[in-house]
């Protein structure tokens, strides 16, 4: 597996969570928030643990995998309990 996808995966999945985090929110600001921390969060993950320098894979890569991955999800979470 390339470094890339693995960045895919890992923001994918940090979507995934802040999406499911958003649902109880309560709040779009909220709701809001937990993307943006799941993205900020992401930046030092990817640039420590995979050691990368180039800035559209620190930045960009995946970063429209994240946002919609926590839209997914909090979509379908919000359809399922509500």
């Amino acid at each position: 597996m390339d470094v890339e996808d693995k960045i895919l995966l890992l923001r994918g999945i940090l979507g995934s969570i802040a999406g499911v985090f958003s649902v109880f929110a309560g709040s779009f600001i909220y709701a809001l928030l937990a993307v943006i921390i799941a993205y900020i969060a992401s930046i030092p993950i990817v640039t420590f643990l995979f050691k990368i320098k180039k800035n559209w894979l620190v930045f960009g890569k995946g970063s429209l995998t994240l946002a919609i991955a926590w839209f997914l999800i909090l979509v379908s979470v919000y359809n399922v309990i509500g």
